[in-house]
């Protein structure tokens, strides 16, 4: 919330001068005290985000990559006159506990070119895919991994 209440500061002043910054720091730090004093914020929840923030900035420039790939497949897939749609529905189980890391997983497979989360029950998801070689090693995918490495950062987020 800090950098959030911050970057707004910043960008309300519409420059970065060092008055500005230390003004805008200091603002910015009572404005989340008071949040968390009065309103009864949990600066917990502060504190796991910012563990998990390059983890989570390293997920999404993967995620860009994978629809980059993702695209450029169903491109080539669409393209071929020769291949033939034999969609599936693939049903795989997580670990992933945490509601905000479920939808997290459950958004970037549907966001992915040739797949399309179908549904999501208590870490068990089924996904449609739009040929069978789309879920070949889905359960054990770099989402998975990664999201469930941010989530044992990050506990209970």
């Amino acid at each position: 919330m800090f950098i959030l209440v911050f970057a707004v500061w910043i960008i309300f002043n519409g420059r970065i001068t060092v008055e500005t910054t230390v003004i805008g720091i200091i603002l910015s730090g009572l404005l989340v005290l008071f949040a968390c004093r009065i309103l009864s914020y949990p600066i917990k929840k502060e504190i796991l985000l910012l563990k998990i923030l390059p983890r989570l900035i390293g997920y999404f420039f993967y995620l860009f990559g994978q629809l980059i790939i993702a695209n450029l497949t169903v491109i080539r897939f669409t393209l071929s006159p020769k291949k033939k749609v034999k969609s599936v529905i693939v049903t795989f189980e997580t670990d992933i506990s945490s509601p905000f890391f479920l939808t997290l997983l459950a958004n970037s497979i549907t966001l992915t070119p040739g797949t399309l989360t179908v549904s999501m029950d208590k870490g068990v998801f089924k996904v449609h895919c739009l040929d069978e070689s789309f879920d070949v090693g889905i359960e054990a995918s770099g989402f998975v991994k990664r999201i469930e490495k941010m989530q044992s950062i990050a506990g209970g987020l």
